[in-house]
């Protein structure tokens, strides 16, 4: 009877111990990740092909255009089925509940991942570990990744990506329980969904594919060519392939059929293999590596498991699927979005190889008694666990002020959504709208919408035309180069919206900034905010286009001072520095001299920015200027009407009111005048 306890004991406890400490492990990243909780943009986007399927537009992004402007056709169906099952359920809240169920999948499977690789487990030592030993073994991957910050802002974003690498892990546990004698169909269902979710899904099942063919291949070199082939290429290998191919191959045909091209329209529209692309995801990799990787070191150490030949093959599928991704994200040029999201599904293959480096790296050393060595190698994974804890808090403030960024850029979208919609109750015309940031705004508006990068844009994808002069040199935040502005003006939207306001933050949004026909059809109407306590620009199509006499041809160089400017005004606001002025004022003057018929807008920032330095005298000159030369100008008319309310000249700020409130009637809130 005592035996028996004992093996009971000795069978629970470990286990009841391992529950525990994963539980524990994912109360803290609750902790940690509810208050990051938001949507990203670029999950709205999704959810606009939703909300149009579930409404019988179709999988469309504007209605009757077919346009594969998403690339996680799988979530969206998901999202489709919920939403045909019950109208009443919020698919924005249900996007975030399951990206973070996701996020506590994938670190349970982080977990059963580590301890498959740590099972009958030998190492080169003689010395066999404790239970104890292989219960932190398997946990550090586990820690390290709940308190990486990728897991912790992705995981609450709204967004697919968990759930992508959630099914990755999980098909790599079918791969290595399977069967190899037979198809290994849990391995080829989870395959087959992880590849629908994302395009991505097809190369790591290539690589586990790469890694079954490796495998056979070793131990029979010297079988003849024939024979060979005839190994690896089996029946059920064949079979799997067959299987895996089959609903891919009929999503590729409904794929031509309703979009009309194989690959998702973002394909065409983002991807570039040029060599700014690769020095961009160089250096993508490269802040990934130091803030999640130690500066490398947890990326290097497991080469040391090069030094065991088992080890090493008992570990070669992940060395297959680590470093030919990093290759396939540095081609690619990184990501544009934020905190390390392209690399995750790697994050806790690293982490595993990492913590197996560890204990062969402590093989190596020569200890006295084997008690020595397993204190040794407690403190370390004590010490690891601690780095863990610390560069979370190291990475949180970038990745709450990420965080902060986006959250406001929803909240701004969602006002500009409103306020469309007000239009279009006003006029009953469907407003068309031209933008850069197409998430947010599309769920909470009805308008056609042109996409500026082409994202969910056939024709901007295919045919992108760029602007001569345009180049590398603007300061913009945007790695997206394929654009069309003369196309977009073309389409004669009755609005244009950029996210950073008046500024253009992106290519597509400079090509289109520096368009003569951008100028003489459009202009800054003001709209504000009672939610942001702020005005809001917004490009506005004029009724009567102004036909101007260009006496010399304007330089697009214009557009680099203008945004130069625009920062250093803001840079002055944040650190009170009335020394910027001097650069903005050179950077005003350079944007006259290359585009003369931009200096009311040059004026236009001198002015506000000596306002707000306190030069009240100068600001004043400068605003009257921009105000005389641009009768559209509303920016320069608000900051002379508080300019004269100081000086109690009350007529000329009432007078001004009245031109302001012609071409931006919602920027004066309460001041009610008819025209």
């Amino acid at each position: 009877m005592i035996r028996l306890d004992n093996k009971i004991i000795n069978k629970f406890i470990p286990k009841l111990l391992t529950g525990f400490i994963l539980i524990g492990i994912i109360i803290l990243f609750l902790k940690n990740a509810l208050p990051v909780q938001f949507i990203q943009d670029d999950a709205f986007t999704a959810l606009r092909y939703v909300k149009n399927f579930i409404n019988g537009y179709g999988l469309v992004f504007n209605q009757g255009e077919r346009v594969e402007g998403y690339t996680n056709f799988l979530w969206v169906i998901i999202l489709s089925i919920v939403g045909f099952l019950s109208r009443d359920i919020s698919l924005e809240n249900f996007t975030q509940y399951l990206s973070l169920f996701f996020s506590i999948v994938l670190i349970i499977l982080t977990f059963v991942l580590s301890d498959i690789f740590n099972e009958n487990d030998k190492s080169s030592s003689n010395i066999k570990s404790s239970k104890i030993i292989r219960i932190l073994f398997d946990v550090v991957p586990v820690i390290m990744l709940a308190f990486s910050t990728p897991l912790i802002y992705w995981g609450v974003s709204g967004m697919e990506t968990t759930m992508f690498v959630s099914l990755l892990l999980l098909s790599i546990i079918f791969y290595l329980k399977g069967n190899r004698d037979k198809p290994n169909y849990p391995f080829l269902i989870v395959s087959i969904c992880n590849s629908l979710l994302r395009p991505e899904g097809m190369i790591f099942f290539l690589l586990i594919i790469l890694h079954k063919i490796i495998t056979k291949l070793i131990g029979k070199t010297k079988l003849i060519n024939r024979q060979l082939l005839l190994s690896i290429f089996d029946k059920t290998f064949i079979k799997e392939i067959i299987i895996y191919l089959i609903p891919l191959t009929v999503f590729l045909i409904f794929r031509l059929i309703y979009y009309g091209y194989p690959l998702p329209n973002t394909f065409y529209a983002k991807t570039e293999f040029t060599i700014q692309f690769v020095q961009r995801g160089i250096k993508y990799f490269l802040e990934f590596n130091k803030a999640n990787l130690a500066y490398g070191l947890i990326l290097v150490l497991p080469l040391v498991l090069f030094i065991y030949k088992k080890i090493f093959k008992k570990y070669l599928l992940l060395y297959l699927l680590i470093f030919p991704w990093i290759l396939c994200v540095i081609i690619i040029g990184g990501d544009v979005l934020p905190i390390g999201r392209f690399f995750l599904p790697i994050m806790p293959l690293t982490y595993i190889l990492f913590a197996k480096s560890i204990k062969v790296f402590f093989d190596l050393i020569a200890f006295n008694n084997k008690y020595t060595k397993y204190l040794s190698l407690s403190l370390l994974l004590i010490l690891i666990i601690a780095y863990s804890f610390i560069n979370y808090k190291k990475q949180k403030d970038e990745m709450m002020t990420k965080r902060s960024y986006e959250a406001g850029l929803v909240q701004k979208m969602k006002i500009y959504a409103r306020w469309i919609n007000e239009r279009e109750e006003l006029s009953g015309h469907i407003p068309f709208v031209a933008m850069s940031t197409i998430g947010t705004f599309s769920y909470y508006t009805n308008s056609k919408i042109i996409d500026l990068v082409g994202l969910t844009n056939s024709y901007i994808a295919h045919n992108p035309e760029e602007v001569y002069g345009i180049d590398n040199e603007l300061p913009v935040i945007w790695k997206e180069r394929h654009y069309n502005a003369a196309y977009v003006l073309k389409q004669n939207p009755d609005y244009i919206i950029f996210p950073a306001g008046g500024k253009p933050s992106a290519f597509a949004e400079c090509a289109l900034f520096v368009q003569k026909e951008f100028k003489e059809n459009y202009y800054t109407q003001l709209l504000y905010s009672e939610e942001l306590h702020q005005l809001l620009p917004i490009f506005t199509r004029k009724l009567i286009p102004e036909k101007e006499i260009v006496l010399n041809e304007c330089n697009v160089k214009f557009v680099k001072h203008f945004i130069k400017a625009n920062d250093y005004f803001l840079k002055m606001l944040d650190s009170n520095d009335k020394d910027m002025l001097k650069r903005i004022s050179l950077e005003c003057d350079s944007i006259t001299y290359y585009c003369p018929q931009r200096k009311a807008d040059a004026l236009t920032i001198r002015g506000y920015s000596y306002y707000h330095a306190g030069k009240y005298e100068e600001a004043k000159i400068f605003l009257k200027e921009a105000s005389d030369y641009d009768p559209f100008n509303a920016i320069s008319r608000l900051y002379l009407k508080n300019i004269f309310v100081n000086e109690g000249n009350i007529k000329g700020a009432v007078e001004l009111m009245l031109q302001i409130k012609k071409y931006s009637p919602d920027a004066l809130p309460g001041f009610d005048v008819k025209f």
